[in-house]
């Protein structure tokens, strides 16, 4: 009889446990799991949610501004460096998942150009286009256009004085509308040009092209030269001098997200000096 009971006892309590597993089974199969995946174009990320048994995704990109419930979010950081990125999942049950992942976002450079003859402030911006010869004078331009501004900065021999010159100046993009330069037959293309001395931010002016078949037409805009301001000459060493200059996106129209510019450097007296660039294009950036 009491090993009868004893049989009893041991089969419900394998019953029981059997039971347990299978529950136990069942509540790991719906549970949530935290993963995902990401790729970027610079400083924007895209995650791509990798969770099983999810139904609400929360994402903390890591740089204490801000958070998403989407579930495949995109997103542009405004710092870099090592970043921890987490994700939380849940259930329709409630219970959480979660993860973190180091991503690397690219270092942000802030960039801040002062027209002041100080040249530091250009240390991070790239050279947008260089003579290799070592024949003209002006010898290397960069172009910074991340404000209100088309900032430049043109670096030369002892030759460059920029006592006067034509600079030329394409807006639209389009190197075969405008002025078309026979310096620079393979892409020219000028809305404006700015004619008058650089260094001294005295008489000059800029022009409205004019001529639809691409000749020498142009209009004067009437006080518009003040709104070239420069910095003055500055000798860096024994042989270089070197000069920076902005004008107001305002003075040039609706810019379509390049800028091209090619200068012709004259003496006061309006002889020739040099054509920079050399290249058979103006320089050009993409804004």
């Amino acid at each position: 009889m009491k090993l009868t009971k004893y049989i009893t006892m041991l089969v419900a309590l394998l019953l029981l446990a059997a039971c347990s597993s299978d529950n136990a089974s069942s509540d790991s199969a719906t549970k949530p799991v935290a993963d995902f995946s990401f790729t970027n174009d610079g400083s924007t990320f895209t995650f791509t949610n990798l969770s099983t048994n999810g139904t609400k995704y929360r994402w903390d990109f890591g740089d204490l501004y801000y958070v998403s419930t989407e579930k495949d979010p995109v997103y542009t950081y405004k710092i870099g460096g090592e970043i921890r990125v987490s994700l939380t999942v849940t259930n329709d049950a409630g219970e959480e998942s979660f993860i973190t992942k180091v991503i690397t976002a690219p270092k942000i450079i802030i960039i801040d150009i002062k027209i002041d003859g100080k040249f530091t402030d250009w240390d991070d911006v790239a050279v947008t286009d260089e003579n290799t010869s070592g024949n003209g004078s002006i010898q290397k331009i960069k172009i910074w256009a991340g404000g209100p501004n088309v900032n430049v900065y043109l670096e030369g021999n002892k030759k460059m004085l920029l006592e006067l010159v034509d600079m030329f100046i394409n807006t639209d993009g389009n190197t075969q509308t405008g002025f078309l330069h026979a310096n620079w037959a393979e892409g020219s293309g000028a809305e404006f040009l700015f004619e008058g001395p650089v260094v001294s931010n005295g008489w000059g002016a800029f022009y409205n092209h004019t001529d639809p078949s691409g000749g020498w037409g142009w209009s004067p805009i009437a006080g518009s030269g003040v709104n070239l301001k420069a910095s003055a000459l500055v000798s860096l060493n024994d042989t270089t001098n070197a000069l920076e200059f902005s004008i107001p996106k305002s003075q040039l129209g609706n810019l379509t997200g390049f800028i091209g510019i090619g200068i012709t450097e004259m003496t006061s007296g309006w002889s020739a000096v040099a054509n920079f660039p050399e290249a058979p294009k103006f320089s050009t950036l993409q804004l």
